[in-house]
């Protein structure tokens, strides 16, 4: 079965993207506070969040954004400590027809407000909105798991009781209050890497499940860290394609949120990140299968040069349309330790697919598992995968060579994950250490039996 591990679950971030309007519309000022204020969140200044949304909100006085501003504005007044002010602009959001209730209701950034008189009106009102919406809102998710990782000697359960989650309970995600929870891991246990995110599912049978990852590197393990530098070119765009495709993924993202999107996603390459069968995207697919192929050489170049990191990873996702799977293989193998996460991610996902597709080892089993030890859930689970198919591809000899030395390296690193609860981190480790025990485990505790019964060798 191809690698599609992530269809219907996504890793939430924050921004989101606006049509441009002319410079001196009301829209066009709404949009640059508001752009202003989320700069503030990501750096928690709360004070001038709170300011620059509730600024974007009168400047729109009009529009339809106005409510979701005023929303915004009232979650950082909450962060900034500020109860009654973010209460005051709360009732304008909600008197202005903001109508996602659940979201409101269990949004973390407005906890401090639950004990005040005006809370409950505040969300009946947003509820009776709600009824006479004209769509309804992005479902609100349900917490499944939190799953802390990466750390020697920090306890998986003091990082639930830091974060403050309960499990099987609604969960709106806060990029702030994660920023806010990862400042005090780092310095309650001088670590040296730490990164919140939550993967939701929004379709399949896990539709509505959402799991925290909590991704740790303590200080000795530093050399987990280590990537290329940051590119700082701005090579040509070859024909439009990276334009081109970055446009194909917005409207793909867009299709899958409202729940347009099929099962259905056939490509005509080894990878397949949502398909073409939606008559917004069929045109897509044909212009790369016709023009990828003679600008191999240029989106290359963009993934090695290029200063943004969004053209990289479009680049990358490119590539899967090389003539042959080896020269996917080749062109991206080198960019595996890029800089940037969403970069990594796609040259990851692209070899992991190509390697499915493949019928012989078409990588290095050093390099890819080295990756498997990177700080990030997003890098780890592909590369597991990757690392998958790539042994699966060994001829029996070489995997019963590969075997000793891959455990030393890796035993203990797969073990660990095999005892996740975010089955796309967790899976791709069950299946390695099946591949290469022999034995058909599931649980964590049976393969940390396992792995304990091992001869130990040096080296």
């Amino acid at each position: 079965m191809r690698f599609m591990m992530a269809l219907g679950v996504v890793a939430l971030g924050a921004g989101c993207a606006h049509a441009p309007k002319p410079a001196d519309a009301p829209a066009a000022r709404a949009q640059q506070l508001s752009e202003e204020a989320d700069q503030a969140y990501k750096a928690l200044d709360f004070e001038r969040c709170a300011e620059r949304f509730q600024a974007a909100g009168e400047a729109n006085a009009e529009g339809p954004d106005r409510a979701e501003f005023l929303y915004r504005a009232a979650g950082c007044a909450s962060l900034a400590g500020h109860a009654d002010a973010a209460v005051d602009v709360l009732k304008r959001a909600v008197q202005g027809g903001y109508y996602d209730a659940d979201h409101l209701e269990y949004n973390p950034e407005l906890a401090a407000l639950h004990a005040l008189p005006a809370w409950s009106g505040i969300v009946a009102e947003a509820r009776a909105n709600l009824a006479k919406a004209p769509e309804a809102p992005f479902m609100t998710m349900t917490l499944m798991g939190v799953d802390a990782f990466g750390s020697r000697k920090v306890d998986p359960e003091a990082v639930q009781r830091l974060m403050g989650l309960e499990v099987g309970k609604p969960i709106v995600h806060s990029g702030a209050i994660f920023r806010q929870k990862e400042a005090a891991l780092r310095e309650q246990y001088g670590l040296a890497y730490v990164q919140v995110g939550m993967s939701i599912y929004f379709a399949a049978e896990r539709k509505g499940s959402a799991f925290v990852v909590v991704d740790m590197v303590d200080a000795e393990d530093a050399a987990r860290l280590r990537f290329l530098p940051q590119p700082k070119g701005h090579p040509t765009d070859p024909e439009g394609l990276i334009a081109r495709w970055n446009d194909y993924v917005q409207r793909l993202q867009h299709l899958q949120m409202q729940g347009k999107m099929s099962e259905d996603t056939s490509c005509k390459v080894a990878n397949c990140i949502g398909g073409f069968g939606h008559p917004d995207l069929a045109s897509f697919e044909p212009e790369f299968l016709a023009k990828v192929p003679g600008q191999l050489d240029a989106l290359t170049a963009v993934l090695r040069e290029d200063a943004d990191p969004e053209k990289r990873s479009a680049a990358a996702y490119l590539l899967a349309y090389a003539p042959t799977l080896e020269e996917t293989a080749q062109r991206l193998q080198p960019f595996i330790r890029d800089p940037e996460s969403g970069v990594r991610n796609g040259v990851l996902r692209v070899l992991a697919s190509t390697q499915e597709a493949a019928a012989k080892p078409l990588l290095d089993v050093a390099t890819v598992a080295d990756a498997v030890t990177m700080p990030k859930a997003s890098d780890r689970n592909k590369a597991t995968h990757l690392l998958n198919f790539l042994l699966d591809d060994l001829s029996p000899e070489a995997l019963k060579a590969q075997r000793a030395g891959l455990l030393r390296q890796l035993g203990d690193h797969l073990v660990r994950m095999s005892a996740l609860t975010l089955p796309i981190n967790r899976d791709p480790a069950v299946l390695v250490l099946k591949q290469l025990s022999g034995e058909q485990y599931e649980t964590a505790e049976e393969w940390r039996a396992w792995l304990a019964r091992q001869p130990k060798t040096e080296g």
